[in-house]
């Protein structure tokens, strides 16, 4: 089984042509090299995001994420994205539930679907998957993580359940409009089409 990440299969279908291979090439290169924390650019600032909620912290807590910042490139990105969920909070009354998380598998694919928040606020339940690039989020993104996310987490039978993408630069939840049936169809074949780039390679 071929386990690859969320953001790397939205990635692979959200292209076309050549640059599609390069998305396979690096993830066979990160299954060679194996998971290295001090790559992973967003590790810090997701992790903290369900630090706090899970310890009931203000959203001041995630200021310590700051300091002690010697990587410049996080200089510049994680006050941004610090003040951006600090936005999103804003003065809302939440409760904090953990997400749903499943892995879809097709085609000898398995993908990882793993919103990281749990917000349950003016009663509905939503579960988000964070965004973290500068780069605008494209539609077609949107939708494979939404449509995921939508049919293949399980959702309590008694909650209102809202499945929605945050851009935290911008402070912007982006709620999960209903997809076309037909996406999964699509996905799999995307799944398909990766698998066979992946063995080939």
């Amino acid at each position: 089984m071929i386990e690859i990440t969320l953001t790397d299969f939205v990635d692979f279908v959200s292209k076309a042509g050549t640059p599609k291979l390069t998305v396979v090439k690096n993830v066979k290169q990160h299954h060679i090299d194996g998971y290295d924390p001090q790559t992973d650019f967003y590790r810090a600032i997701r992790k903290g995001i369900v630090e706090m909620h899970r310890r009931r912290q203000p959203k001041d807590a995630l200021d310590v994420l700051l300091s002690g910042l010697t990587d410049k490139k996080k200089q510049t990105a994680y006050p941004d994205l610090v003040a951006g969920y600090k936005k999103f909070l804003g003065k809302k009354s939440y409760t904090w539930f953990v997400p749903p998380r499943c892995d879809w598998q097709h085609a000898g694919v398995s993908i990882s679907v793993n919103p990281e928040v749990g917000l349950e606020y003016d009663g509905v339940r939503h579960v988000i998957k964070l965004y973290f690039k500068a780069e605008n989020l494209k539609k077609v993104q949107m939708d494979v993580v939404t449509h995921l996310m939508t049919n293949f987490l399980p959702r309590p039978q008694n909650k209102d359940t809202s499945f929605d993408v945050l851009d935290i630069r911008k402070a912007k939840l982006i709620p999960g409009l209903p997809t076309s049936p037909a996406l999964t169809a699509l996905l799999e074949g995307e799944a398909a089409s990766f698998a066979q780039i992946y063995n080939s390679i």
